[in-house]
């Protein structure tokens, strides 16, 4: 959801754009934000539990989709970028990572039964 928003504000304030339509009763950049994207996150908070392999995991991650991924999807021409830096990817895909698992975290220790016994 997160990052289909930010595909929605940054196309309106004209950062990027996708010149190709996959299928033109979807957003444009369906298969990035339904797939690539939240498939990366989910395979991330699986396997590194840890906050320091975590953080560690997100930065690879994050370095591989902003400098590599990122600039081959405008090699092919799937996206052009008219007002934003891939460093500026980087970024957001460590926050949204490290916000995202805090939240997460937060909400799991939440809905963990509670001891109701008076002692």
């Amino acid at each position: 959801m997160t990052t289909t928003l930010l595909d929605v504000v940054g196309a309106q304030y004209s950062f990027w754009d996708y010149p190709i339509a996959f299928l033109p009763f979807i957003p444009r950049a369906f298969p990035f934000d339904f797939s690539m994207v939240p498939v990366a996150y989910m395979l991330l908070y699986q396997y590194f539990r840890t906050w320091k392999s975590f953080i560690l995991a997100q930065i690879i991650m994050a370095l591989t989709y902003a400098y590599i991924g990122e600039p081959f999807c405008e090699w092919v021409k799937l996206v052009n970028y008219l007002e934003w830096r891939y460093r500026y990817s980087f970024i957001y895909y460590i926050m949204v990572g490290i916000v995202t698992r805090a939240l997460i975290l937060k909400l799991a220790s939440l809905s963990k039964p509670q001891d109701l016994t008076t002692k």
